[in-house]
């Protein structure tokens, strides 16, 4: 087998063309796509003819989630196995984009930070009262200064103990209090 790392790296492109995306009958998203076929680890084939197949659940990833959420959205398999790229959401419409939206945003929940109510520190862990686009919230950190993710501009996404993400769009865009009692970790 004569494969340069290139033919390796192909990229499987997902179009309206070569993908359709549904609901199962318990809620979840799936799809439906004529790639070439799945490789399983027990069968090794040449064959890489586009075949369509029934793939079932599917996963959604962006691998840009703060430069560019909407392109380069990764659909993988339960075990995150990549069944390829939807390079646009602009490219689907209807019940198919509505689908992937709703799944991207049920896995990226970042609620926006708009006021710091109360932030403390004690032993190691900071305790914070906000206030936020889907109403208050109190959550706590350790290790805050690792936890406060510079992305972008004034922009901060916050990870507290329990995996949760928040953001604030624009740091200097917040009120003087608010403004600070998170000045310290910036």
């Amino acid at each position: 087998m004569n494969e340069s790392f290139l033919d390796l790296a192909k990229m499987q492109w997902l179009t309206p063309e070569n993908a359709r995306f549904y609901r199962t009958k318990n809620g979840f998203a799936a799809m439906e796509a004529t790639i070439p076929p799945v490789r399983d680890d027990l069968l090794e084939s040449d064959d890489r003819t586009p075949v369509k197949q029934d793939l079932g659940r599917v996963y959604f990833h962006r691998c840009f989630p703060f430069e560019t959420p909407s392109e380069y959205i990764s659909v993988l398999d339960k075990d995150g196995r990549e069944y390829g790229m939807i390079r646009s959401l602009d490219e689907f419409s209807g019940e198919a984009k509505e689908i992937i939206l709703a799944e991207l945003e049920r896995k990226y929940l970042c609620p926006t930070i708009t006021k710091i109510n109360s932030l403390k520190e004690k032993l190691g862990y900071s305790y914070w009262k906000v206030e936020t686009d889907r109403g208050d919230c109190e959550f706590s950190m350790r290790d805050t200064y690792r936890n406060i993710a510079r992305v972008g501009g004034g922009r901060l996404v916050i990870t507290d103990v329990d995996g949760n993400r928040y953001h604030i769009e624009d740091v200097a865009k917040l009120d003087r209090k608010s403004y600070k009692r998170i000045e310290l970790y910036l």
